[in-house]
């Protein structure tokens, strides 16, 4: 944003700014090269409006053809990185997914250390304010203090129709100005002059704060998401009525009769056309020109002519200024463009595995017929495994098909409409328990269940060492509680609380099995650093609640009938006492809102982690490499196969064939208690 003549009336400007960034990249969590990301966003580094006003200020006190001093650019650092942690603060409140055409802190981070991660930049800030002295202190304070009193009576006033000009202008002077103003005076403040010249650089920032707010109202309606860098016609729909809704609901009563909480995307369109039609856009623009000019006229009498045209100069390039648009977002494709498991492995690997999983189902005897073994929730299992492992073989594919296979059938034996009482849901969960505890020490033995396991299991051994087959082991069992309760609480009628939900979701979905499984197709064990770093488990939490409302929205006619208890539609109708249709719509926003953030991670993820990973060269999913190297892999490896992993969701567990769907889980359930009955006779 620099001009050629800001260039060349302060030739130390792009170095002095340099060292402004050396000192605001400071800001980070000792220690924990995982997190600096959190605090290095593009946000606040982009234009470095602030700080370049703070230097300007500071050169056109001080003289502009020299460096700034060293206190100079510490005020000019302070200063954006208060800017930073408002940002941060705001994303948060706004719940924004975007900020300058990248994914906000919140979206990939989540709220809770956004929010953490603005108060560190806060206090960085506001030691380096210390440290130049009390008065710096001071008026850091009490502008800070004003910023927060305008966001809060914004805030305030969201949805108001009877929002006066007088009101905006007041909150704009508040929660812009001030911070360009104090930006102004900062810089001013270490040139050592006097009082007056001081105020009047703090004044020509606080106009040029109003037209740059005003200036950015217009741009939300009338700029492209992409000149933006986020989403347009946003503060009309959150219901923060700026300078030209204000001026055009003065002239419109349609458009009062339209604006409203929960403004439909079609209906905001509309408004946004009535307030681009009547002319309050122009109107607008007058106030921001008058307010660009009354800044001029600050600077009246201050400094050089020379630096006070270059100053002005800048002051046209940030007013005339549209953001470009940032790096384009890779949106995950729904499941129904997911690609074809041909077009991954091909048709011929697929029925190849397939066929021998048929043959292995009659052989162990979960199937008792080929019809049983053609059941949807089976037959498809190798298509499955494809879209899960690309570019794995047939012996690969048969091993992970074989083992899911197990797993799906330990899940569906506790849903199965046959299961009449706690005590048998107890009694199966007990055996099933002796069968998994088993499997590394003695190969189960029995019937068709425990052999399947075995064999299933004996094929595991052989590529999994023994580290990770004692955790599967025990994530298997912790299945088997969650699952076992989940039947209690179906028999019994229970609904959990909204609070509840999740957790008891989480547990009977089996995430860690299928987390277990995922590390199978990856080749390796992931170091605890790898799965414990706080951007993997943020995509873990924020896309195993997507997906499970996704499917919860796609089961909840089923799970209606059965009396399933942890349906996320059925809990949020049952809580808020919402209808049926309400607690559907607001499930589907969630997981469209869930699965943006999760593009935002998998989008952003390896260029926001790639400084802390040693260089750009590293990212695969092997352990070698430094720093985030390893995790930088593995989000792109999830990045590659999300769309076929939520295909696979086409296969679930209310899946029918031409027979009973429910004959081999019966057949099943009952093999299994009698084996648990002679095992206690023979005890």
């Amino acid at each position: 944003m620099t001009t050629e003549i800001v260039s060349r009336v302060f030739p130390a400007l792009e170095s002095d700014l340099e060292r402004v960034r050396e000192i605001v990249g400071l800001a980070d969590v000792p220690s924990r090269a995982d997190l600096t990301a959190l605090t290095r966003q593009p946000a606040g580094h982009r234009h470095l409006i602030r700080p370049t006003l703070a230097l300007l200020s500071y050169y056109v006190l001080a003289g502009p053809e020299r460096a700034a001093g060293v206190r100079a650019v510490k005020a000019a650092a302070a200063v954006e990185l208060l800017h930073m942690a408002s940002l941060q603060h705001d994303d948060v409140i706004d719940d924004a997914r975007q900020r300058r055409g990248r994914p906000s802190v919140n979206s990939v981070w989540g709220a809770r250390l956004a929010v953490l991660a603005g108060d560190l930049l806060f206090v960085s800030g506001s030691r380096i304010v210390a440290e130049l002295g009390e008065r710096e202190a001071l008026v850091s304070a009490e502008a800070v203090q004003r910023i927060c009193s305008g966001m809060i009576a914004e805030t305030a006033d969201r949805f108001l129709l009877s929002r006066t000009e007088e009101a905006y202008l007041e909150v704009t002077g508040a929660k812009t100005a001030e911070l360009l103003s104090l930006a102004c005076r900062l810089g001013a403040m270490q040139a050592g002059r006097d009082p007056e010249a001081e105020e009047a650089v703090a004044r020509f920032g606080w106009h040029l704060g109003v037209a740059y707010q005003v200036r950015d109202d217009i741009l939300d309606l009338t700029a492209t998401p992409g000149e933006l860098g986020k989403p347009t016609n946003s503060d009309l729909v959150e219901g923060v009525y700026t300078l030209p809704v204000i001026k055009a609901l003065a002239r419109d009563p349609a458009l009062a009769r339209l604006l409203r909480r929960g403004l439909p995307t079609a209906e905001a369109e509309r408004a946004r056309q009535l307030v681009l039609s009547c002319g309050a856009v122009e109107d607008a623009r007058k106030v921001a020109v008058e307010q660009a000019e009354a800044a001029l006229r600050r600077l009246e009498g201050v400094g050089d002519p020379e630096s006070r045209e270059a100053l002005a100069d800048y002051v046209r390039s940030v007013m005339g200024s549209v953001r470009q648009a940032g790096p384009v977002a890779v949106t995950v494709p729904a499941p129904a463009s997911a690609p074809s498991p041909a077009s991954v492995q091909g048709d011929v690997l697929v029925r190849v595995v397939q066929e021998r999983l048929d043959a292995w189902l009659l052989d162990s005897g979960l199937a008792a017929t080929r019809e049983e073994s053609r059941h949807p929730r089976w037959s498809g299992m190798a298509a499955a495994t494809a879209l899960m492992w690309p570019g794995a073989d047939a012996e690969q594919l048969e091993t992970l098909a074989r083992w899911m296979l197990v797993c799906v059938v330990l899940d569906d034996l506790f849903d199965e409409p046959g299961l009449a009482d706690h005590a048998e849901a107890a009694r199966l969960r007990h055996r099933l328990a002796l069968l998994i505890g088993g499997l590394d020490d003695t190969p189960p033995t029995g019937g068709a269940v425990a052999t399947a396991l075995a064999q299933a299991w004996e094929r595991i051994r052989l590529i999994q060492p023994p580290s990770w087959r004692t955790r599967a082991v025990g994530h298997l069992l912790d299945w088997l509680d969650a699952a076992e309760r989940e039947a209690c609480h179906r028999l019994s009628g229970y609904v959990p609380s909204l609070r509840d939900q999740f957790p008891l979701r989480l547990g009977s979905a089996g995430v860690p099995v299928f987390l277990d499984a995922f590390e199978i197709t990856c080749g390796r064990e992931f170091e605890p650093s790898v799965r414990d770093h706080p951007l993997l488990r943020r995509l873990l939490d924020l896309g195993s609640a997507t997906v499970l409302a996704e499917n919860d929205l796609r089961t909840v006619d089923q799970d209606e009938a059965t009396g399933s208890p942890y349906n996320l539609v059925r809990v949020l109708h049952h809580e808020t006492g919402c209808t049926r249709q309400e607690a559907i719509d607001e499930v589907t926003r969630q997981v469209e809102d869930g699965y943006a953030q999760v593009d935002a991670i998998l989008t952003s993820g390896p260029a926001i982690l790639r400084p802390a990973s040693g260089g750009a060269g590293s990212g695969g999913t092997g352990s070698g490499g430094g720093g985030s190297a390893p995790v930088i892999g593995v989000l792109r490896v999830v990045r590659d196969r999300l769309a076929g992993w939520r295909a696979i969701h086409d296969i679930d567990r209310y899946s029918s064939s031409a027979t009973d769907s429910g004959t081999h889980l019966a057949r099943l359930r009952r093999e299994l208690l009698l084996e648990h009955a002679e095992a206690r006779v023979a005890r």
